[in-house]
Order: structure tokens, then sequence, then C-alpha cells
């Protein structure tokens, strides 16, 4: 790969990852105020969920197994309770999802560290 190709995905992840900071702090600021509660412990707890929604994902997408739908067949009756061919995931796709599990695990151990290093509670001084 070029290394252009490398530092424009490592910026657009870093601001991704800036968004998801920034809003959850914000969020969690504006709502331990609206809640009056400690503003700190508030933001703690919001990167703790949020962290934690993260991670979970991570699980979710890391155990999807090695089939996917197929989409293309238009014959079959809509509907919920449809059955729905099959197919195997190719390389490409399987990659991908270790890569965004990887990516989300990564984010959601970030945000709870981040939630440890913040919150008050966790200090004994």
């Amino acid at each position: 790969m070029q290394r252009s190709v490398l530092a424009g995905a490592a910026r657009r992840l870093l601001g991704l990852a800036l968004v998801v900071i920034g809003g959850t702090a914000l969020l969690s600021l504006a709502l331990g105020a609206l809640s009056g509660k400690n503003l700190a412990r508030s933001i703690a707890v919001g990167f703790y969920v949020v962290g934690a929604v993260a991670l979970f994902l991570c699980f979710l997408l890391g155990s999807w197994g090695p089939v996917r739908r197929r989409s293309d067949d238009a014959s079959l009756p809509a509907g919920p309770l449809r059955i729905r061919p099959i197919r195997k995931a190719t390389p490409e796709e399987r990659v991908e999802a270790r890569r965004s599990s990887l990516g989300l695990f990564v984010l959601g151990l970030v945000l709870v560290l981040i939630g440890v290093a913040i919150d008050p509670t966790r200090h004994a001084f």
C-alpha cells in the first residue's frame, strides 16, 4: 500500500475516534448537568456505557460465521419468516469483519480506560 493511502486511513480513523470520544463526553456532560449529578462521574459513566456497547458490537461482529445472506434472489416471497438463501463469505468480507471487530475492541477498551481515568469514585485520595 502507498504511504498516502495509509496516512489518509489513519487520519479518518483518528477523526472518527475523536468524534466518538467528544460526542460521548458532551452528551454525558449534558445529561449529568440536567440530572444535577457529579459531572466527572457522569462523563465516566458515559464512557463506560459507550465502551461496553462497542465491546458488545465487537463480540457480535467477531462471532459472525463464514456465511452471508444472498440478497440477489427477489423471486422469494417477502416477509420476516421467509427462507433466505445463503452463500459463503468472500475472503475480503472475512478480513473486513475481523478488522472491524478488532477496531471496535480497541475503541471500546480505550473508552473504558478513559472512563476509569476520569471516574472520581476510583480515586481514594
